[in-house]
């Protein structure tokens, strides 16, 4: 059983656009298409049973390219976009937006955990994780006295997670019970991978983080 976690490559265009597919101009032609293919080739070993998106367009055409070939779909899970400034903050004067801004720069990360800036690290959590947990428990793996249990044909499964630096920093923190912190402990590059292998103990699967060799992706 094992998790990747892909960040995208590098964006350009609309940020929030959720496009049809085939999915064309989310990523940079310089850098952010070539990001996705260097990890299409790092990974063309790597089976996939399932591959999850971000409905964002440079999540779903950085997946599109590595998936290439491949018979698995590419399922789009919305619960996955990433974090979300306030809406308001969008018929603000310029001059308010940069002082909320800076405001929100200015603080302790203890004292961030909600700004005006918008989505707070408990909102963030709790939109991403209890879905992403229902959809594992969909495909027969249960969250389970702080690891998971998987169904018998299950235990062998490889799924592919293509989504943002912020929501696989707070998948991954709950995935490896790193204390809850406006500050992710996780920095992903981009097209960067995170895999995550389980292992077992009488009968309960516990993620943990696998470090591979560099390898290039940039």
């Amino acid at each position: 059983m094992k998790l990747t976690l892909i960040r995208h490559g590098e964006m350009c265009g609309d940020p929030f656009i959720c496009p049809e597919r085939p999915v064309q101009g989310c990523l940079t032609e310089e850098s952010g298409i070539p990001q996705a293919e260097a990890a299409a080739q790092a990974l063309k070993d790597v089976h996939f049973d399932h591959a999850f998106s971000s409905p964002y367009g440079r999540a779903l055409q950085t997946a599109e390219i590595i998936m290439t070939g491949r018979e698995t779909d590419i399922e789009v899970l919305h619960f996955l976009h990433e974090w979300m400034p306030s809406p308001e903050l969008a018929s603000l004067p310029s001059t308010v937006y940069e002082q909320i801004q800076q405001q929100a720069e200015d603080v302790y990360a203890e004292e961030s955990w909600k700004t005006d800036m918008g989505e707070g690290h408990f909102e963030m959590s709790a939109r991403i994780i209890p879905p992403f947990l229902k959809e594992l428990d969909r495909l027969g793996i249960h969250s389970r006295m702080g690891g998971f249990v998987p169904e018998e044909h299950a235990r062998n499964l490889s799924i592919a997670v293509f989504a943002h630096g912020g929501s696989l920093g707070t998948l991954l923190n709950f995935l490896l019970g790193v204390r809850a912190f406006p500050i992710s402990g996780f920095r992903f590059e981009l097209t960067g991978v995170a895999t995550i292998d389980f292992k077992e103990r009488k009968g309960i699967y516990y993620p943990q983080l696998r470090i591979s060799s560099i390898h290039a992706i940039q």
